[in-house]
């Protein structure tokens, strides 16, 4: 079973080893289901995360900065804020819930659970919801992460967290590529 989850502080290269471990198990014929976070940017500066189904590719916004959120079209006023980011919750939740549908045995890949995702309520429950149902489980958690369902169901599920930083970050590449080889091996039954 695969049950690995990556943290750190941001800019390390979390998004970048996760990424890398989903192609290699998708080159090995095994369906990965989940979502991963984006940063986009214009100009050279961020202005939001997109939320992006791993299995179909459809996406939407997550959450953008107030004054594009208003350029976009979208209706600022009551929309929940986190730092200088309004939450796009119907874009997100419906992304994410959809991503979070496992449609056969496989790889349940989540990038990031973090404090925008779980701002949204029915993405959260969905989130904790997957995690328990997942056979095998391979995600980037907020350096900072507090909730104690996420924890919880992560620890039932035996998750071994791994600490990237830019000193260990190709050692951790290799550990964590040699562990989900191994689990590949013994649970879909692939050669190492």
């Amino acid at each position: 079973m695969i049950a690995l989850a990556i943290t750190g502080e941001p800019g390390v290269g979390k998004t970048t080893l996760l990424m890398r471990i989903i192609e290699f198990i998708k080159s090995e014929g095994i369906y990965v289901y989940g979502f991963y976070c984006p940063e986009v940017r214009e100009m050279g500066r961020r202005i939001g995360f997109k939320i992006v189904n791993i299995a179909t590719g459809a996406q939407g916004w997550l959450a953008i900065i107030l004054e594009k959120a208003a350029e976009l079209g979208y209706g600022v006023r009551y929309m929940k804020r986190l730092g200088k980011y309004v939450i796009i919750e119907n874009e997100a939740e419906r992304i994410g819930k959809e991503s979070l549908m496992r449609q056969q045995e496989g790889v349940l890949a989540i990038d990031e659970i973090g404090p925008m995702e779980l701002s949204i309520e029915g993405l959260r429950k969905a989130i904790i919801q997957a995690l328990y149902e997942a056979t095998n489980i391979l995600v980037v958690l907020h350096r900072n992460m507090r909730d104690p369902d996420i924890i919880n169901a992560l620890n039932k599920k035996g998750v071994q967290i791994f600490r990237l930083t830019k000193l260990n970050r190709n050692k951790i590449y290799e550990e964590v590529l040699n562990n989900v080889r191994n689990e590949i091996a013994k649970a879909f039954k692939v050669r190492p």
